[in-house]
């Protein structure tokens, strides 16, 4: 069995992420992601819920 398919086959849930009015996620060119846009998915297991981000987004948590 691939690892691919072994991973899969753990997790409960997929779900997408999408950027919010805060701002928090940019592409990697520094331009802010507009809200509603989807930047990821949260992939849900037995232990963990994990955010994985595509591969042309960051996540930035300023203090204001």
């Amino acid at each position: 069995m691939s690892q691919f398919k072994a991973f899969m086959l753990n997790i409960d849930s997929l779900s997408l992420v999408y950027a919010s009015e805060e701002e928090e996620f940019y592409y990697k060119d520094d331009t802010l992601v507009p809200e509603g846009e989807v930047v990821g998915i949260e992939i849900e297991n037995q232990d963990t819920i994990d955010i994985v981000l595509f591969s042309n987004i960051y996540f930035t948590h300023d203090a204001v």
